[in-house]
Parts: structure tokens; sequence; C-alpha cells
């Protein structure tokens, strides 16, 4: 026989029909709640990731816009597969993207002038179901998580990481572009000096030679040390960098002695996608054959004076180490880690997270 009478049988169904909704509006709170913010956070990584893939495509033209819009939808390549959501069984909402001038704005879907435009935004929003949280009033059968990310080309003009061993000599350290040809070759490594001759020389520099005379061979330290070794594998893995980054007006400290690295300039060369485009508007690579590195002001005593894009070619470097290395000048803002111009003024650029 129950131990309860039909008064407390009924007070028991009241305070249970009472608590009912707390416990379940309780379990929201670990359920509902969760799931919101899990979906955050698994929308945030990919709003993230987006910025920054569409940020590397910008360079200051209209087609660069358009492919940080299609990179932001698709992620990076060719194959439209938009990332997926909500343990992997959601394709993620289509992200509304825009442009700026600035990490802070003003933002604009579709710039009509492109150049200057270095950072993207990309907002999307999810929609979770709510179970549980729907017994309290007002609250709906949905709720949106929205979520924004910036990234952008971020000056730095700082080089740590990440460059060649290598500084071209300016032949006017005065000029934007180190008085440099865009498209012509330039040297990335001297012949000896006793082998300097005109015939010797990249084309671009027929009539100039550095002035730092048998110190500079063209090679500098970014970690790596002097040995033939490291300069290789500094070219071909990178991997070193300068406890002090180089900045302009910094010293240059060259690595002596005629070093042959031909074997690795064209290592790296044939790792690239594209080894036939001889202009930045025609090359489509994977960036293996774009170079990074600081100019510097081409006197006895050698200082940064800015940092340029150099293209390597199948004949960057001939089999014998009394010939140069050349490299073709393509800009003199380049982004680090892109195989792209970039849509900023000169200067060095990385791409990052605001």
């Amino acid at each position: 026989m129950s131990s309860l009478t039909r008064p407390e049988k009924g007070f028991s169904l009241l305070a249970m029909t009472m608590i009912l909704p707390a416990l379940i509006a309780a379990t929201g709170l670990a359920v509902d709640l969760g799931r919101v913010f899990v979906t955050k956070t698994e929308l945030q990584r990919y709003a993230d990731a987006a910025a920054i893939a569409a940020a590397f495509e910008l360079d200051g033209t209209a087609s660069g816009v358009t492919d940080a819009i299609y990179t932001a939808n698709t992620g990076p390549g060719t194959t439209a597969t938009r990332n997926r959501w909500n343990f992997e069984t959601t394709n993620v909402p289509a992200p509304t993207v825009s442009f700026a001038q600035s990490p802070t704005g003003t933002w604009v879907s579709n710039p009509s002038n492109p150049s200057g435009y270095r950072f993207v935004r990309v907002q999307v929003t999810g929609s979770v179901p709510i179970y549980f949280l729907r017994v309290l009033p007002g609250v709906s059968p949905n709720h949106n998580v929205p979520v924004t990310a910036i990234a952008g080309q971020g000056l730095e003009n700082k080089l740590g990481a990440g460059g060649n061993p290598f500084s071209p000599d300016a032949q006017n350290r005065n000029h934007p572009n180190f008085g440099f040809a865009v498209g012509e070759q330039y040297t990335l490594k001297w012949a000896p000096p006793g082998q300097r001759q005109k015939n010797n020389r990249c084309e671009g520099d027929k009539n100039f030679l550095p002035g730092g005379g048998e110190s500079d061979r063209g090679y500098i330290d970014i970690g790596q040390g002097s040995g033939q070794f490291g300069l290789g594998d500094a070219i071909v893995n990178g991997g070193y960098y300068l406890p002090e980054p180089l900045e302009i007006g910094d010293p240059v400290n060259h690595v002596q002695d005629n070093k042959h690295v031909g074997p690795f300039v064209l290592q790296r060369f044939y790792q690239d996608t594209d080894l036939y485009s001889m202009t930045q508007a025609s090359y489509n690579g994977n960036g293996r054959r774009l170079v990074a590195v600081p100019v510097n002001n081409g006197l006895d005593s050698s200082l940064v004076v800015g940092f340029g894009l150099f293209l390597l070619t199948e004949d960057s470097c001939a089999s014998s180490n009394v010939k140069p290395c050349c490299g073709i000048y393509l800009s003199n803002n380049p982004v680090m880690y892109s195989d792209k111009k970039g849509a900023g003024g000169s200067g060095l650029y990385r791409v990052k997270l605001y």
C-alpha cells in the first residue's frame, strides 16, 4: 500500500509540475547553450581561416578581390568545397565578404578602385535549433550565431623569418623601386670580383657594380651562418630566422667567399607549379619561384633601404660558380609566404588576423 495519502500525491504532482520547467530550462542551459558555444567555435575557426586565405589573394586588382571572395567561400584552391560545421554535417552558410584599406573600415563589398585594399572581413551566421530552452517565454525555436573575422596584409618592414639569404644592391637607394625596372633581371649573387665583366653580370646590372667590393657577394646571413650547406638549406627549406629582425636602416651582414648555390636555386625553381611565367601578372604558381629579400644601399657600408620581390627562372644561376645568379624584379611590396604582389605601398607585409 502506498504511504502517500491522496492530498500528498496531489501535492507531489503539483510540485513536479512546477519544478519540471525549471529542470528542462536547466537542461537547456547545458544542452542548448552548449550547442550554441560549439557552433560559435566552429564558425569562428572557419571565419578566421577564410579571412586569412582571402587576404592572401588581394593584389590591388579587381581580379584579386574576386579571388578573395571565392577563396572566402570555398577555401584555398580551385575546388568549391565550402567548409562544414555542426560536427561536419552541414555546409557553412555563405559568408558576407567585405574589404577595407585599414582593419577598422570603412568596409565595402566591391571596391571601385581595389588599389590599397589590403584587409578582408568575413561574416557568417549559423542557426542552431533550440530544444529545451523553448519552455521559457519568448525563446524562439532557432538561435542565430553570428561571427566575424578580420585579416589583412599588415605592414611590418621587419625580416626575421621567411626571407632568403640574398640582398640585391639598389642602383638608386632613394628611388621607390631602388632604381630597378619591373620585369628586368638583377643580381641576387655576384660573380667573384675578378669575374664581374659586363658580359658576366645580370642584364639590369650591366652598368652597375656594388660598392661593397669583394665582401659583397650578394649572400647575407639570415640566421643560417656562412657555410655553403646553410646557404643552400636557407634557399630551399627556410626555417632560419634573425633574433633581431632586419629593418630599414639596419646593417646587412654579408656572407663572404664565392659559394656556389646554383643547384639549390634550381631545386627551389623546380618545386614550383608554374615553371614558365615570366611576369607577376601571368604567374600562377605556388610561390616557390618567388623570393622576398632586403635590398641594400649598394655602398661599402651596406644598409637596408627596403624589401623587394624577385622571380627565379630556370637560368637564374648558371652551372659555374663564377657566374652570377639573377632574379626578375617584381615589386617593392612583397607579402611574406604569398604568391601575390600585395595591395599596399612599398614595404614588407605579412597576413595576420586583427
